[in-house]
């Protein structure tokens, strides 16, 4: 009789035990692939069809219930700055100037937080870390030597995960809800590409058309929007590897997503909604000349100069928003320029909830081509740029220098060639919750730089920088805040509540770096 209630005693034990480990389907990932003797018989394989291109650096898996779902992994090129000691492309990178990085692009419903292993192909890490920091997202090195986190959200799903301190060879993961109202083939207005290659050369888009590239699909291609009310869209991926890449010192490729090329006037009504650009060989989305633009979930890597993630030329009412941008060049740049018709305001600009990796140029900057007063009176004002993250920045020490995670540019965009006239006025610029995460050691947080080169006398006016984390444990030498008006004038610039490491900068100092006829006040 004491034996059996031993027993009974026992198995209480080991059953409460047991029901203390529950993950989000009421089991550890640990005890699930034991159960199932191996991992790999716990694992719902891609399908052959899925099969493409897949990358040689990492695996990624996804919880589906009781079994882990493998999920798609390509590899992209990125631009490695540490090489670059001055601006130039390399087309057959016989300089040994690209590296290879990888990403992953899955659905979900995120109906509660998404369990993910990551399987590193090439050796085992020591370290690993998944960014942004902020989110708090803890990996875990199991005994395998797989890699266990979870995505705590859908506010916080797009993540970079990092190996051994290794930047350049990472893998960003870019999880999307399944999309309950996409088209058809049959829709009607519709260029819709499934699952699979699409080799198509250029695709363009007349009034009230739709390009669709659904979840699975890659087109090679180039895409002209040349009419209103047109849809970019879909959980595809856009990719230039069958466009050429050339040129001399800048590249001379197609632009990859082209809105308005033409240009014969101010067209309305432009969504650009969750795609994924690869390889593009110059500017990856360009758009002149609009009134009504939404950019929203876009994901671009881009290895080449000119390699723009996003550029907004003489626009208004745009928001850009959700999108994940890693660029050699600028992510995304607002400008007024010469080749504009008209060559009107850039204004009514919110860009919010980004996550911007720049390699060696600028990650936010509103300018630097901001008009010529010889031309015409087209100028930048009221921009609102908030709540976004700035993963990476290299290259700061140059001294352009405009370089920086965020940044406003002032210079004369000339008539079809670079020098003379002077830059219109930009005024009403605000930035506010910004979170600058580590960036490289040799990069730039913020500058402010108004170009020496001009023929007259340039003006900043009412510009706002309030709220900005700055984590720096990677000890960057440059300023936080690097100011230069040179001989022009910035008039009202209000700095309020500027956090580096935690401490408040509250006055001029190594922090913040000052010159010329700059009136501010900080708090």
């Amino acid at each position: 009789m004491k034996f059996k209630i031993l027993f009974l005693l026992l198995a209480i034990i080991i059953s409460c035990e047991n029901g203390g480990n529950e993950g989000r389907n009421g089991d550890t990932s640990e005890d699930k692939t034991t159960q199932a003797g191996t991992f790999e018989s716990a694992v719902e394989p891609i399908s052959a069809a899925d099969s493409i291109r897949l990358s040689s650096y990492y695996k990624v898996y996804v919880r589906r219930g009781d079994k882990w779902k493998e999920m798609v992994v390509r590899d992209a090129l990125c631009s490695d700055a540490n090489k670059h000691r001055a601006i130039w492309n390399d087309w057959d990178n016989s300089k040994a100037l690209r590296d290879t990085m990888s990403y992953c692009i899955f659905e979900d419903d995120f109906s509660g937080p998404v369990e993910v292993l990551v399987e590193k192909l090439d050796g085992q890490a020591k370290d690993v870390r998944v960014r942004p920091t902020l989110w708090e997202i803890t990996p875990e090195i199991k005994t395998d030597g797989r890699i266990a986190f979870t995505i705590p959200s859908y506010e916080h799903r797009k993540v970079s995960v990092e190996f051994d301190g290794d930047r350049q060879h990472n893998l960003f993961l870019f999880p999307v809800r399944p999309d309950g109202d996409k088209p058809t083939e049959s829709s009607y207005g519709t260029k819709y590409y499934g699952p699979g290659e699409h080799h198509e050369g250029k695709v363009t888009l007349h009034e009230g058309e739709t390009l669709y590239i659904d979840y699975g699909a890659i087109l090679y291609a180039e895409v002209q929007v040349v009419g209103n009310d047109c849809t970019v869209a879909g959980h595809g991926v856009l990719c230039g590897d069958d466009l050429r890449h050339y040129g001399d010192q800048y590249s001379n490729g197609a632009i990859i997503l082209n809105c308005n090329p033409g240009r014969p006037g101010v067209l309305k009504n432009l969504l650009i909604k969750d795609i994924t650009i690869i390889n593009g060989p110059s500017w990856n989305v360009s758009v002149y000349n609009y009134d009504g633009v939404t950019i929203d979930g876009v994901n671009a890597i881009c290895w080449e100069l000119n390699g723009d993630g996003i550029d907004i030329v003489c626009s208004k009412n745009v928001e850009i928003k959700n999108c994940f941008l890693r660029n050699y060049d600028d992510c995304i740049t607002l400008k007024v320029r010469f080749n504009a018709k008209p060559e009107s305001d850039l204004s009514d600009v919110h860009i919010h909830h980004n996550l911007i990796w720049n390699d060696y140029a600028r990650g936010i900057v509103i300018g630097p081509e901001a008009g010529n007063r010889d031309y015409s009176s087209g100028y930048i004002h009221d921009v609102l740029v908030e709540d976004c993250i700035i993963l990476q920045h290299k290259a700061g020490r140059a001294l352009d220098d405009l370089r920086a995670g965020f940044a406003i540019g002032q210079y004369a965009s000339p008539d079809n060639s670079w020098g003379g006239g002077t830059a219109e006025r930009i005024e009403m610029i605000t930035a506010r919750n910004l979170v600058f995460d580590n960036i490289d050691v040799s990069g730039r947080n913020v500058a402010l730089w108004q170009y020496p080169d001009m023929d007259g006398i340039c003006f900043m006016r009412h510009i706002t920088l309030e709220n900005f984390t700055i984590l720096n444990e990677n000890k960057v030498f440059t300023p936080a805040i690097y100011v230069q008006a040179n001989q022009h004038s910035l008039n009202g610039l209000h700095l309020k509540n500027i956090m580096m490491d935690g401490k408040r900068i509250t006055a001029r100092g190594d922090s913040l770096v000052i010159h010329g006829d700059v009136t501010f006040d900080i708090e």
